[in-house]
């Protein structure tokens, strides 16, 4: 029963989360098209699929981890069950770090390497986490769960 009531539980944060992501994700087009003018014009898709993921994905992370907070009072678990958003957090600010790298060097290799091993390496931590998790507490509810119980 107490795995059915935090999916149900995170389910319904999910659901009701759908407008917040959108206005997030608004606001994120207005951060983007201000940020536009100061970049250079290759590179707005990168700005905006940055911003317009990142952000609204940091506030999704942030807000399940409350949630999941509460399944559990041990205090390694209430610690790691932030991870996830500190994880976004780093992706986001490495993603930042690419494109200025990117502005002032010539950089020698192409940078779409650079991001797909970022994007691979926050996925793999992503997987290595939810192992954790699951060793550490039983119902932990992962994202594909969730997102199996979404469809």
């Amino acid at each position: 029963m107490k795995r059915e009531q935090h999916i149900r539980q995170l389910v319904d944060y999910a659901r009701k989360g759908k407008a917040t992501t959108f206005i997030l994700g608004t606001a994120s087009l207005i951060i983007t098209g201000t940020l536009i003018r100061t970049v250079e014009l290759s590179q707005p898709l990168l700005v905006s699929l940055g911003f317009l993921g990142v952000v609204p994905l940091l506030v999704r992370e942030w807000k399940l981890g409350t949630i999941r907070r509460s399944f559990n009072d041990d205090k390694t678990y209430q610690w790691l069950v932030r991870l996830p958003f500190w994880l976004t957090s780093i992706g986001l600010i490495g993603f930042l770090v690419l494109l200025w790298w990117y502005d002032t060097a010539a950089p020698g290799v192409t940078f779409l390497i650079p991001i797909a091993v970022l994007v691979f390496t926050v996925l793999g931590l992503q997987r290595a986490f939810d192992r954790v998790m699951l060793k550490l507490e039983p119902d932990y509810i992962t994202d594909r769960e969730l997102q199996r119980e979404l469809k």
